[in-house]
Order: C-alpha cells, then sequence, then structure tokens
C-alpha cells in the first residue's frame, strides 16, 4: 500500500517550492519524473487506470480488484473514462502544474459487484473534482489536492492490442481540421494483421502497408494501392488520396467505448472482447484526432471449397498489385471433387488442384481458345493463369482468398462472389460459351456464331446450332437428362471457317447428356460420368 503523503507542510516554504517548480517547467502539462533523466510524460492522450485513491481515513487504499476505474485526458479539454460502474466524464483546465476538473457528470447504473463498488465510485469522482494539481512520473500520473495531498494515483494502461483486428472508416480529418464523415456510398477499411501489415479497401482501390507498434505509438508506412480508377460517387478518389495520406501522419492510437448517451470511455487491454459500440481513433504527433473507425463484425471464414470466388487484384511483380480490368470478371470454385473451373476474363479454364493443410497446388490448366479484343484482357489472362500454375499455399480470412506462392509472396486476391440466383432450366435462353472436344480439351464458341438452348415446359428443347435451327425431345428427372436425337434445318454456312464442323460436334454432344447442373446463371450438360460436354449461360429468363 503507497504510504500517506500528506504532511504537515510549512506555508512558506511550500509557497517557495511551488515557485521553483513552476519555473522549472518548460511545456505546458503535469510535471515529469526525474526517475528517467530527459523523459516527459504528457497527461494527455493516454488511458490511465486508478491504482489508489485517498480513504476518507486519510490513507491511500487500493482500488478495488476488477473494478477498473479510468481516465483518459483529451486534447479537447475533457476527460472521460468509467468510474467503476458508471461511465463519467467532466471539464479540465491544465495550467503549468495547476489542473482543476468540473464535477464529473456520470451515469446512474447500479453495481452490486465487487462489494464496495459504489462507495468507491462516490469517492472516487468526489476527488476527482477536487483536484487541484498533478505530477506524471515514468507510467504513473498522481493527482493532487488544494493542500498538495496525494488524492488519486494512477498508471498507464496498456493499449487494446490492433493485431488481428478489422475497422472500417467513419470519419477522417479535413483540410480545414474538422472531422468530416466518410462518403455515403464508400466503405474505408483497416485490418491490421498480426505480420505488421496493414490492408484493406481505400474505397476504390485496395492498398496495403506495413506499420509498427510500441506502446499506444503507431507508425504506417506510405501504402501501396492498385490502380483501379472510380468515378462515383463522386469525390471518391479524392477522399481516398486524403485517407492514404492521413495514414502516414498518424502518431498515436486508442480505442475506446462509446456509450448510449455519447459520452467515450478508454479501453485497456484487460477488456476481452470489443463490441459494436467501441471505435478506433488514430491521431496526429499533435494529439489530434485525424481517423476514427468503428468495428467490422468479423465474419466466418469460408470454406476455400465449394465457395464462388471472384478475383479483386493479382500481384504484377514485387509489391505491385493490379485490379481486375474494369467490365471483365475473372472467378475460381474449387470443387470437392480435386477439380478447379471459372472464367480467365476471355476464357474459361479448368485444372486439378491438391490440397494439404493450408498448402495448395494447382496443375493441368486448360481454357477455351477466344480471343477477345478488349485491351489488355489476353495479357491479363495469361498473367492470372500464370500466378494460378504458380501458386503453392492459401489463407481465408473472412470472405476473401489470398493465393500465395513458395515463398510466401501474396499473388492472388479474391473475394467472394455475389449470389447469383440458380436459373430455372426451362423459361432461359441459354447460350452456349464452351464445348467438350476429344479428350480433355475444351473448345470456345467460334467467334462470331451464337449457338443457344431453349428448354420448354411441354417436354422440347429449340435453339440456333450456330447456322440451323435444331429441335428435340427431352426428359428430366432429378440431375438427370436425356435429349433425343435432334433434327435441324438444312442450311449451309460457310462462314465463319469451322461453323459446320462446330454445329455437328455441338448435336453430336446434345444427344449425349445424361445429366445436367444449373450454377448461379450457368448450364453445364453433363455425360453419365460427370464431365461436361457443353457449357451456357443464362442470357434472359421470361418473367412469370
Amino acid at each position: 500500500m503507497t504510504p500517506n503523503r500528506r504532511t504537515n507542510r510549512n506555508i512558506l516554504a511550500g509557497a517557495a517550492l511551488l515557485v521553483i517548480v513552476v519555473a522549472a517547467i518548460v511545456t505546458a502539462g503535469c510535471t515529469a519524473g526525474t526517475s528517467t533523466p530527459g523523459a516527459v510524460v504528457g497527461l494527455t492522450g493516454v488511458s490511465w487506470s486508478l491504482d489508489s485513491y485517498l480513504a476518507a481515513n486519510g490513507t491511500l487504499v487500493p482500488a478495488l480488484p476488477g473494478s477498473e476505474v479510468s481516465a483518459r485526458f483529451g486534447n479537447d479539454g475533457k476527460v472521460v473514462g468509467s468510474a467503476g460502474c458508471n461511465h463519467y466524464g467532466a471539464d479540465y483546465n491544465l495550467n503549468g502544474t495547476a489542473l482543476s476538473v468540473s464535477p464529473p457528470i456520470s451515469t446512474k447504473m447500479y453495481c452490486g459487484e465487487p462489494e464496495g463498488i459504489m462507495e468507491q465510485e462516490a469517492r472516487f469522482l468526489e476527488l476527482l473534482g477536487s483536484a487541484a494539481g498533478c505530477r506524471v512520473e515514468d507510467d504513473r500520473l498522481e493527482i493532487t489536492d488544494a493542500s498538495g495531498a496525494t488524492v488519486l494515483t494512477f498508471v498507464k494502461e496498456a493499449p487494446v492490442a490492433l493485431a488481428g483486428t478489422s475497422w472500417t472508416l467513419a470519419s477522417l480529418v479535413g483540410e480545414d481540421g474538422a472531422m468530416v464523415p466518410v462518403l455515403a456510398g464508400t466503405t474505408v477499411t483497416a485490418v491490421f494483421s498480426a505480420d505488421g501489415n496493414l490492408g484493406g479497401s481505400a474505397g476504390c482501390n485496395h492498398y496495403g502497408a506495413d506499420y509498427t507498434l510500441k506502446d499506444a505509438n503507431l507508425f504506417i508506412e506510405p501504402a501501396i494501392r492498385t490502380e483501379m480508377y472510380c468515378m462515383d460517387p463522386p469525390g471518391i478518389m479524392e477522399q481516398e488520396d486524403r485517407y492514404l495520406a492521413l495514414l502516414t501522419k498518424v502518431a498515436s492510437y486508442r480505442v475506446e467505448r462509446v456509450t448510449a448517451d455519447g459520452e467515450r470511455m478508454p479501453l485497456s487491454a484487460s477488456v476481452s472482447s470489443r463490441t459494436e459500440n467501441d471505435r478506433l481513433v488514430l491521431t496526429d504527433v499533435n494529439g489530434a484526432d485525424i481517423l476514427v473507425f468503428e468495428p467490422i463484425t468479423p465474419k466466418p471464414d469460408l470454406p476455400l471449397t465449394g465457395t464462388d470466388w471472384v478475383l479483386d487484384g493479382y500481384s504484377t511483380g514485387g509489391d505491385a498489385v493490379s485490379s481486375v480490368i474494369a467490365g471483365t470478371t475473372i472467378t475460381a470454385k474449387f470443387a470437392p471433387d480435386g477439380n478447379v473451373t471459372g472464367n480467365a476474363g476471355c476464357n474459361h479454364y479448368g485444372g486439378g488442384y491438391l490440397l494439404d493443410g493450408a498448402n495448395l497446388s494447382v496443375s493441368s490448366l486448360f481454357s477455351t481458345l477466344m480471343y477477345c479484343e478488349t485491351t489488355g484482357v489476353m495479357e491479363q489472362e495469361a498473367r492470372y493463369l500464370g500466378l494460378l500454375g504458380n501458386v503453392s499455399s492459401y489463407r481465408v480470412e473472412g470472405d476473401r482468398l489470398v493465393l500465395t506462392d513458395a515463398a510466401g509472396t501474396d499473388l492472388l486476391f479474391f473475394v467472394q462472389a455475389e449470389e447469383v440466383p440458380a436459373a430455372p432450366l426451362t423459361g432461359t435462353l441459354w447460350t452456349l460459351e464452351s464445348y467438350s472436344l476429344e479428350g480433355d480439351a475444351v473448345s470456345s464458341v467460334i467467334a462470331g456464331t451464337t449457338v443457344t438452348a431453349e428448354f420448354a415446359p411441354d417436354g422440347n428443347v429449340t435453339g440456333s446450332a450456330g447456322c440451323n435451327r435444331y429441335f428435340a425431345a427431352y426428359e428430366v428427372s432429378g440431375k438427370t437428362m436425356t435429349i433425343g436425337p435432334a433434327g435441324s434445318t438444312k442450311m449451309y454456312c460457310g462462314e465463319p471457317e469451322g461453323i459446320m464442323e462446330q454445329e455437328a460436334r455441338y448435336l453430336s454432344l446434345l444427344e449425349s447428356a445424361a445429366g445436367h447442373r444449373i450454377d448461379g446463371d450457368r448450364l453445364d450438360l453433363l455425360d453419365e460420368a460427370g464431365t461436361t460436354l457443353l457449357s451456357y449461360r443464362a442470357e434472359s429468363v421470361d418473367q412469370p
């Protein structure tokens, strides 16, 4: 127990001592202790936890175990915290070592445990309101009354750990110094990894940066981001630039809980869980708040297999990451049978994969042979398939999938694809995208040709085979399907080259169908072994 420091001081000697102390102060704030030469710890920007308080009998007694009484003196002239049961707030004024605190205002909750907590709370608030001075010595804060007696002692709280936390930006400081909310319709996130990496969405582009922590001091390196440009909503790119610039100005952080009545309570490392009312505040070297975040509700990690993934970004070498070209969609689906399939942006692809814990390898990749003229699409596709074949491991973070190489470099970044309702077999115009060749080869439909299928409720399937119209009867029972011999018109088409051979192959495969599978807007016709013969995409669906 800390000894009582109340003594019968000589008033004149005390006054003289006070003059000497005030004259020695070179910066505003509480005095610094001398146990660490040259070290100055400020009153503000720190969360303090009550260690002891002056009891009615004139002795300092330790705070009740588990009562968690705290104080945080902000740069805005307000002190807030927990009095043990209730949250409180008050105004304060600091002039040299002189500290005055207005009568604290607190919530009105009653707590029965631990025993004596309400009496301690009342005493704490009374003593805080009687403050007349303070001093900081290393990681210890002492508050004194008008007689110079120590009435409250605090210890510096360990900050809440950032590693493993995810946040979404609520507001950021503008050029005029005022906090402004993020633009409606934009989402800016910050995910602090245990390996010292900060990443997330800056609103349009994804970004990544290294960060270092020491106590509550936080330093963030300049971020690397993808290179996409977004036009909506207006101002999104300016907000993104502002956000990334502010990250480099961060000097410290705090996590606080906002109560229902708007009061802010600092949290310490002893708080075992965060709530939706918590917020993360990043401050600059002057202690000014510049970025305010709210917590992201953690999402359970999705399974690698069976999830529809859509590519969000890919490595272009070194630390550079590129977004997917606007208007293109690259997907991946790892099936439980050991096959991976998807769209590479122009062509459909497939291959096998092996999974051993977090180790993942993809092999025997093949794709259809269509050529897309949009600038950069074919180069992007080649890059994607090359990276996919070089994957060595994976990790899932909520609804995000990251594929890495043997050196641990992140190569491909996916997010969960938006769920597409399954199109009905009947009443949908299905357009062929690819078809099976001999062996494992798959071909795209010849450019300039359109092959379709419409399954009518009366058991007939009709469409275009590329040159001629065709018709056939079909039967469906569960996932099985049979299609009778197809009849067609007898027109001959000379262009484009190979169209008649494609048509013959298509009609032959159609009659070989033994089953079907619908996944969102995609229809696959399968043979008896479950191998995909024909792959269609829903073009339109009849509305009831």
